[in-house]
């Protein structure tokens, strides 16, 4: 019988240890490494920055120049009435606003301050370390904040008791068994910040679910509205007027109470939130034009059909630049 000679096991190569192309590739490795990981992070599958590494981000690199377009950067709440403003603007001879994708609105404000965009989009009040004596703020809008369902769910409408039952995790199911996915906003956002305001209980829920990390987390409108309409049972809040009718979501009724601009007028539908413009100091040019256009009677036919508010119809003081 023959003796099984034993298998060796791959070890260094000690000759490729001894060329200097190993200790050089060795030595940058500290340089490369840390590059690469930044590559990765910045990336995803398809070679875009992530969506959530972008909010709150002001567009402070963005060059100006005399004679461009209006620039306009903040809360993803206003993006979709701003857009359709922005077109309605140009077809009347405006020169049509570039309008940046959602930065929040403290990274409007921030952006506004540094003299990289012309206006920002803001869905909430400013704040005191916002410096708003050197801004110039103007409502234009009540937005409806809504909870949004996937069209899977059968519920029409939801008490009080149900929004909190179902943000702390303690109901689980919808009317038919369906499991429910809630879907939550970043810490700040101005839709869940008109709910704290309204059910005072909803906030320590809130602040506890994110700092536990109960839910996933989205971080705009748009993304929460993508979200809901791929998630079979998901539940989340939006405030930006009209729904996506392409997509698969819907709003619930709050109370038996619909989500309407006529009840968020007459009162009967108490969530909502203000939209604005802020300008560093009074707007000229462009911007002033812009303004004055969205708060005139062919601006607030557009922010109706949006199943927004105007400003003078809730009630908000209402300047003209």
């Amino acid at each position: 019988m023959t003796a099984e000679m034993p298998v060796a096991t791959p070890g260094p190569d000690r000759d490729a240890l001894r060329r200097p192309a190993f200790w050089l590739a060795l030595a940058l490795m500290p340089v490369v490494a840390p590059i690469a990981l930044a590559l990765l992070l910045f990336s995803d599958s398809s070679g875009q920055r992530p969506g959530f590494l972008d909010s709150g981000i002001p567009v402070t690199n963005v060059r100006r120049e005399p004679g461009l377009s209006l620039v306009l950067a903040g809360s993803g709440s206003n993006l979709p009435l701003t857009r359709e403003l922005g077109a309605a603007y140009a077809a009347t001879g405006g020169r049509a606003p570039v309008i940046h994708t959602s930065i929040g609105s403290s990274g409007g404000i921030r952006a506004v301050h540094d003299g990289a965009i012309d206006i920002a989009l803001v869905s909430r009040a400013v704040k005191p370390e916002e410096r708003p004596d050197e801004l110039a703020v103007f409502p234009y809008a009540r937005a409806p904040v809504v909870f949004g369902v996937h069209t899977s769910v059968p519920d029409v409408s939801l008490s009080r008791a149900d929004v909190l039952a179902i943000f702390a995790g303690e109901r689980a199911e919808w009317s038919n068994g369906l499991r429910i996915i809630v879907l939550q906003r970043e810490g700040g956002d101005s839709s869940h910040g008109a709910v704290a305001e309204f059910l005072p209980e909803f906030a320590a829920i809130d602040r506890q679910a994110r700092e536990e990390r109960w839910w996933r987390v989205l971080y705009t409108d748009s993304a929460m509205e993508d979200a809901l309409a791929s998630t079979e049972g998901g539940v989340g809040l939006l405030g930006s007027g009209r729904l996506d009718e392409s997509l698969a979501v819907r709003a619930l009724a709050f109370e038996g109470v619909t989500p309407t601009a006529a009840h968020v007028r007459d009162g009967s539908y108490p969530l909502g939130k203000d939209l604005a413009f802020v300008t560093k100091g009074p707007p000229i040019g462009e911007a002033a034009s812009f303004i004055r256009f969205a708060l005139s009677d062919a601006g607030q036919a557009v922010i109706r059909a949006h199943d927004c508010l105007p400003a003078a119809e809730a009630g908000l003081e209402v300047i003209t630049p």
